[in-house]
């Protein structure tokens, strides 16, 4: 099955093939790590298929994640803002595809296309939106609540109801004790909306999880999102 990134699909055609001339594509493990928080970036990573996160970094090593990017987005914020490191430690949660373009070829195609310069910049917008409702969520929300946020949030960027992640995993983005999601997930177990057993989850009922989930789904729900680009 094919699979595209939604940024580099709404650009115009000619500078769509222009770019992907001058792009790879690769394949990212499940676990791997792109970026740390300072690292300066090389590349931008523009995901077709699989799920990363953007995660902070506490000075003594604890992190919790701020953002999500699937096909929906890109990595390389900083190529955009002007910045020559990231902020954020960048984690592949999901085996992941993704078309990859050197920060220096990035940089330019951005002065000669008003198209992607929108795009990005347009993105860049919503990533901050979302780690602002992330922190709010993070500090007034339950441990149920996020876990279905962040379930459905995964479940649209790959397209997918049948999400392979451990326990140990979402204690992880979700900055809770693995013991938190566990009894999380028995909840929503019981109540019909998601199967679970070892390290492989099923959303069963998307619209009741919906419910479970606080109002922050609501307010950046992507699942029908549609990428505006200038033409």
């Amino acid at each position: 099955m094919a699979y595209e990134n939604r940024l580099l699909t709404a650009l115009p055609p000619g500078e769509r093939l222009r770019l992907a001339t001058r792009c790879e594509h690769v394949t990212i493990p499940k676990g791997t790590v792109l970026y740390e928080a300072g690292d300066p970036v090389q590349y931008a990573y523009f995901p077709t298929h699989g799920l990363l996160s953007r995660l902070a970094i506490t000075p003594n090593g604890d992190a919790i994640e701020v953002a999500m990017v699937g096909s929906e987005g890109f990595i390389g914020l900083s190529i955009v803002l002007h910045s020559e490191a990231t902020s954020y430690r960048i984690v592949a949660q999901l085996a992941t595809a993704a078309v990859r373009v050197r920060a220096e070829i990035l940089r330019a195609e951005l002065g000669r296309s008003s198209a992607l310069h929108h795009a990005l910049l347009r993105y860049a917008h919503d990533v901050l939106s979302e780690t602002a409702r992330s922190l709010v969520c993070h500090r007034f929300h339950s441990s149920s609540q996020r876990l279905s946020r962040w379930l459905l949030g995964a479940g649209d960027r790959v397209g997918s109801d049948t999400l392979d992640l451990t326990h140990e995993c979402l204690a992880h983005v979700l900055g809770i004790p693995r013991t938190a999601v566990t009894e999380a997930a028995v909840v929503l177990q019981d109540a019909g909306h998601i199967w679970y057993r070892h390290g492989h989850i099923i959303i069963k009922n998307r619209l009741k999880l919906r419910m479970a989930a606080c109002a922050c789904y609501r307010a950046t729900d992507r699942g029908d999102a549609r990428v505006r680009v200038a033409s």
